[in-house]
């Protein structure tokens, strides 16, 4: 196994009604690994920060194989992958003993926070092993239905917030969850659009529309901007 990991525990706060852990529980635990990676070869977000740059996530996408449960014992690898142009990839991985759970591939970018200009991959040095990203798992475009039926509305609260005072990209699974009809259900893949930031009590509209056994999502910012954009699917626990 590549890359980076770090060893986990299902705490019992993770974990929503039907005993399984959450999706956006799952995404924690992946991007918590990443972090930790980029932190110990000192490029945590203060470091960042005083750098004048700052990584936004603009598309992922999440396969779970299995459902996870509070105290299991999990192992997530993440790892960069070989990038160009403004996008950096990344990989996860999460492991239950030596059985693989999920996976997911994520694309960001590179914000220089002075100028709100993009940075090339070329010109900012990861000093990181960089591998090929997963064969199995990729990024497609979403492709909403043409019509959506408006569901509800959606505030963002304090809990939603991250150090960049926007909703934190894994908060998004439990707003899309929202809608969802999860019971005895969970989410067994998720692919999210981040299009434009939603910030403290912005009131999103909320779109939904399901096809095909997928349901898709759509948020948008009170200016008429779209927020985010979803395709997620749902198995039986």
């Amino acid at each position: 196994m590549i890359g980076f990991k770090k060893e986990i525990e299902v705490d019992v706060h993770d974990v929503d009604f039907n005993g399984v852990c959450r999706a956006s529980s799952l995404m924690k635990y992946i991007q918590s690994a990443a972090q930790t990676q980029l932190t110990e070869n000192g490029m945590s977000y203060e470091n960042l920060k005083e750098m004048g740059k700052a990584f936004i996530i603009s598309r992922i996408r999440l396969e779970f194989y299995s459902s996870v449960h509070t105290y299991d014992r999990l192992v997530a690898h993440t790892f960069p992958c070989i990038s160009r142009g403004y996008s950096f990839i990344r990989c996860y991985a999460l492991y239950r003993d030596d059985e693989i759970i999920g996976r997911a591939i994520s694309i960001w970018a590179l914000i220089d926070t002075t100028s709100r200009s993009l940075v090339k991959v070329a010109d900012f040095e990861l000093n990181l092993p960089t591998y090929e990203p997963w064969d199995n798992i990729a990024i497609s475009p979403i492709r909403l239905p043409s019509a959506m039926k408006k569901v509800g509305t959606y505030t963002v609260t304090y809990a939603d917030l991250d150090q960049n005072k926007h909703i934190n990209n894994t908060k998004y699974a439990d707003i899309f969850s929202n809608f969802l009809p999860l019971d005895k259900k969970r989410i067994d893949s998720m692919s999210i659009n981040y299009m434009n930031e939603a910030k403290y009590k912005d009131t999103l509209d909320v779109y939904v529309e399901e096809s095909n056994g997928y349901y898709y999502i759509r948020t948008v910012l009170p200016d008429g901007r779209v927020n985010s954009e979803a395709e997620i699917h749902l198995c039986g626990i």
